[in-house]
């Protein structure tokens, strides 16, 4: 079958190089309808994506791609663009995530990657692309875990009293996270969008999403990965470590358990919100990898409500419903 994107995506990069035809070698697709491709040509190599217009924010890439590089960080150059079709000619950073380097023997990138939040939280986001994670952006966001999450991919119809008292539970969620300081934040800051540049340093990829949130967002984002986990002690000690990171910028005083509260609810929501994208991405979009990984994003959930007593009812949603409806589906699937 024909790849009409990939063919005129191609035509495109050849017509600027005054090539007759170039093939591209598929590096990777994300988790939205970018597709990512390489070519390798006299002794250089650049990056082409394919990023349909109607569902990408490719503007947005772009001047934040700017941006970042303005603040001193380290993303890929767009040397090329073509807005219309979505087209794109990017600087190669290469294919070194820092996902796979991570084991439990070797996790010296974290504290660069800690700091680099410093540096993420100071971008100055361009007028037209300012957005701010208000309480209804936070709303919208809970509503995926319970419209994908708990009734699409698990078929579970709770009672309008358990419907009230998780509400609850997410108010409380939204309260404490446009209490916090608010800072530049890059929406899904972790080992996946992080690259290892010649085994020296860390630059920064996906920040279209870019937009002024709370101070923990990316900090919850980095330390409670849902690829990866980290050891309690080894996330104390680099949350200690952001927080000191934080107060001498100035964004935050040194109330170092007010912190933790804020950085244990952030990382909540996110992970709700995560439950219903993986689902959605599952059941929409047809991509089941993403399933592996709620065990460990439903740990993490589990983890905060049992130290937040005043997150009791979503600690028996997951206990009474949604840990049985999963451990039905494994059992399902193994058969």
């Amino acid at each position: 079958m024909s790849d009409l994107r990939k063919e005129q995506l191609s035509d495109w990069f050849a017509n600027q190089q005054g090539l007759s035809h170039v093939d591209l070698d598929v590096i990777s697709a994300d988790a939205s309808f970018r597709r990512y491709f390489r070519y390798d040509g006299a002794g250089a190599s650049v990056v082409l994506v394919d990023a349909p217009p109607t569902s990408e924010k490719n503007r947005e890439f772009v001047a934040f791609a700017i941006a970042y590089a303005q603040a001193g960080i380290h993303v890929p150059e767009v040397l090329a663009s073509d807005f219309e079709r979505g087209f794109f000619l990017l600087s190669d950073l290469g294919d070194q995530t820092l996902l796979p380097l991570l084991n439990a023997n070797d996790l010296s990138w974290y504290p660069l990657a800690v700091q680099q939040l410093g540096l993420v939280a100071a971008v100055k986001i361009p007028v037209r692309h300012q957005h701010d994670y208000n309480a209804d952006f936070f709303r919208l966001e809970l509503s995926l875990f319970s419209d994908w999450f708990v009734t699409q991919y698990l078929d579970i119809a709770l009672t309008l009293s358990e419907q009230q008292s998780v509400n609850d539970c997410f108010t409380l969620l939204v309260d404490q996270a446009i209490l916090q300081p608010q800072v530049t934040v890059h929406r899904d800051f972790h080992s996946r969008n992080l690259m290892v540049i010649n085994q020296q340093s860390l630059a920064i990829i996906d920040f279209q999403d870019t937009v002024r949130g709370p101070l923990t967002y990316d900090i919850a984002s980095l330390l409670k990965d849902c690829y990866f986990k980290l050891s309690a002690g080894l996330r104390q000690q680099l949350l200690a470590q952001s927080h000191q990171m934080f107060v001498k910028l100035g964004y935050c005083d040194d109330d170092f358990l007010q912190y933790q509260q804020w950085f244990d609810l952030m990382g909540l929501q996110r992970h709700l919100k995560v439950c219903g994208i993986f689902s959605r991405l599952y059941l929409r979009d047809g991509k089941a990898a993403y399933l592996n990984d709620l065990p460990l994003v439903i740990d993490y959930i589990v983890e905060v409500c049992q130290n937040y007593p005043q997150l009791e009812p979503l600690a028996q949603l997951f206990e009474r419903h949604i840990i049985p409806k999963l451990k039905l589906k494994e059992r399902q699937c193994a058969l």
